[in-house]
């Protein structure tokens, strides 16, 4: 597991004396017991979930400090959102997921059957298939695909 591997990285940037390191790493520490807290069960997807939207917070805050003219901000976010990227898997390209759904969408609407109309409404579950395959999918990528199978 993640926090794992966190917590001995702790240690080593405790002894190592390497302040900025350890900084991040206890900011990831901290969400992980807050999750803990809140009733979510920590494992891996759990805890990629959790570092795929810090580091989607960190890119958003780059974004506005850069438009602000802050780069000395920038720089800090930049250096958490490489130390949080470490820990994530290597994501499937958009591409990927994109082709697994519309073959998902193809095989959810034989189940349906024939009469069945592919609506927005059929999101929830064919995201839920796609999710099982690619955990971090971006619910984004398969709501375009299935607006534009909709839309033919």
């Amino acid at each position: 597991m993640i926090s794992n591997k966190i917590d001995e990285m702790i240690a080593s940037a405790m002894k190592n004396r390497e302040k900025e390191l350890l900084d991040v790493l206890k900011l990831i520490k901290c969400e992980f017991v807050k999750a803990t807290k809140d009733g979510v069960e920590l494992n891996d997807i759990s805890e990629t979930k959790i570092l795929l939207k810090m580091a989607s917070q960190r890119e958003d805050s780059i974004r506005q400090y850069v438009d602000g003219g802050r780069k000395d901000l920038a720089d800090n976010e930049k250096v958490e959102l490489d130390v949080i990227n470490s820990f994530l898997p290597k994501q499937a390209t958009e591409e990927e997921i994109e082709e697994f759904t519309r073959g998902t969408i193809t095989a959810y609407c034989l189940t349906q059957g024939d009469t069945h109309n592919l609506s927005m409404k059929d999101m929830k579950p064919i995201l839920s298939i796609v999710q099982e395959k690619y955990p971090t999918a971006n619910g984004k990528i398969v709501a375009k695909v299935l607006n534009s199978v909709i839309k033919k």
